[in-house]
């Protein structure tokens, strides 16, 4: 039996990264606070924000006549306040970037590529009033989201640059939880039917380990990278589905949801810029998605969810892992929080949105009695030189 650990964003969070989109979309704001400080015209912009300044004072003064009332002023908090001051500051926002405001505003957390294909949708709905127009605000959609994603690639090579090293840093504890013995208890019990027709005791795979691991890893850092094998397993590998950092073209960023009642009609339309990102397109650009169906195919196997949420915006991918004959497990690592709280049901729900037969994930995914939170560690930061206050 083979073994697939799904490593998402909360993995990185597990290890004390600051890799959400809260955290990005802040040190994005934070840019512009500096870009601001050194601006000598009244309007600066770039394709997601506008910024106009009402007065004549330019906008270092008028920045700091509002950071000095406050000792330690971050530039995104900075941001917020100019955004809110109407007499003073005019921000304009594309209606991308205004849907991730208000759901940092409202949510306090954002999923980038949700919002996207919500955008998205209605432009497919409405493609036959203007076929022309809707196209060139698809590719407007699209180079919005292109921008985002190279500032979202510069920060996070900032921050694997900060925490990482080039040595192992993944958490002791997790790795235990990787490399562990194959528990019978977590298997479904049609792959025990399976198995039982095939040999004459099942309990053999108990307490044993399984032959093969892959890390698919949904983020683009190498927190995740295990370069070596052990407790008598053959082989682990680290596939990066969406691409890594060290290869800026190889990343994936957009929306993957074929089993959605709108997709066929984005895929009807016949217009290239409505399908451009869409994540299962864009995974024919490397062979790390043909890699995984080799993988799945070639034995049974079991998942493992470590920081993953299970979201619709992988659902093309996820449905193929979980319906698949061969798994014979889901088994949600979950989040405790400090109130001893935790997301073990919410991972379950974006689990069952994976799948067409209700049944089968009753079957497959592990009771909250046999799964465990995932270990946090931190890791801990290189020294860093610039700072994030106002006034300087």
């Amino acid at each position: 039996m083979n073994r697939i650990i799904l490593v998402g964003n909360g993995f990185d969070l597990a290890h004390g990264l600051p890799t959400s989109y809260k955290d990005f979309i802040h040190w994005y704001f934070d840019k512009w606070a500096f870009r601001l400080s050194e601006c000598s015209k009244r309007i600066d912009k770039d394709i997601l924000c506008t910024f106009e300044l009402l007065s004549n004072d330019g906008w270092l003064p008028f920045l700091y006549s509002w950071s000095s009332s406050t000792a330690r002023i971050k530039g995104h908090e900075l941001i917020n306040i100019l955004i809110q001051d109407k007499h003073n500051c005019n921000a304009v926002f594309c209606q991308f970037m205004q849907n991730i405001y208000k759901s940092l505003e409202t949510k306090r957390w954002v999923d980038i590529e949700n919002e996207y294909y919500k955008l998205l949708k209605p432009l497919a709905s409405n493609y036959s009033s203007d076929p022309d127009l809707i196209s060139a605000e698809a590719k407007k959609l699209n180079d919005e989201l292109d921008y985002l994603t190279s500032r979202l690639i510069e920060y996070l090579n900032q921050v694997q640059n900060r925490y990482l090293t080039k040595d192992k840093n993944i958490n002791p504890e997790i790795e235990d939880l990787i490399f562990e013995p194959i528990n019978i208890n977590d298997i479904s019990v049609e792959t025990k039917s399976k198995l039982n027709e095939k040999t004459d005791d099942i309990d053999l795979i108990d307490d044993k380990y399984p032959n093969r691991i892959m890390i698919l890893n949904f983020n683009y850092t190498k927190t995740a990278d295990i370069q070596t094998c052990k407790n008598g397993v053959l082989e682990i590998k680290t596939n990066y589905i969406h691409g890594d950092l060290s290869n800026h073209k190889s990343i994936i960023f957009g929306y993957g949801d074929e089993l959605d009642n709108n997709f066929r009609k984005i895929l009807d339309l016949n217009d290239n810029n409505m399908l451009k990102e869409i994540k299962s397109v864009r995974y024919l650009e490397t062979d790390n998605y043909r890699n995984l169906l080799e993988f799945i195919e070639s034995d049974i196997f079991q998942i493992y969810v470590m920081g993953h949420s299970c979201g619709n915006s992988d659902r093309t991918l996820l449905n193929t892992l979980f319906e698949h004959k061969n798994c014979a497990t889901i088994k949600p690592f979950y989040h405790k929080r400090e109130d001893n709280s935790d997301d073990y049901l919410n991972i379950v729900q974006n689990i069952m949105r994976n799948f067409n037969d209700m049944k089968m994930m009753r079957d497959k995914v592990v009771d909250k009695t046999r799964c465990k939170p995932l270990p946090q560690m931190k890791l801990q930061p290189k020294p860093q030189a610039e700072s994030n206050y106002y006034p300087h």
